[in-house]
């Protein structure tokens, strides 16, 4: 599995805080590759709130075992002709306003188990 379907798959198990339905694959697209992180934007499928963006460090042990996955090494290498841009002021903001929205109880987006 690549890395931004490890990714996508962790984002699949959360809830967008303004409809409550969980995000989709589709949500979570990638920005850029640095040089130990992946920069992913979060947008609803459902209700088209942008939820801004996430750095993401790429342990891919650590993603593996959080998500329940059998350890083997059949993960891709990230694509490297992803352009390593700075981050932009606007994508700074987004993230700002992403986790300023969250409030005190943010762990009510988290999935319940079972």
């Amino acid at each position: 599995m690549k890395n931004l379907e490890l990714i996508q798959k962790l984002f699949e198990n959360l809830k967008c805080s303004r409809c409550d339905n969980f995000f989709t694959k589709e949500a979570v697209e990638l920005v850029r590759r640095e040089e130990n992180n992946i920069v992913v934007r979060v947008k609803c499928s459902y209700c088209d709130k942008n939820l801004g963006l996430a750095i993401l460090g790429l342990d891919k042990a650590e993603y593996k075992n959080s998500l329940k996955f059998e350890n083997n090494d059949e993960t891709e290498p990230l694509n490297t002709d992803i352009p390593d841009d700075p981050i932009t002021f606007e994508e700074v903001m987004d993230a700002h306003k992403f986790f300023s929205g969250l409030e005190a109880d943010w762990t009510k987006y988290l999935p319940k188990k079972d």
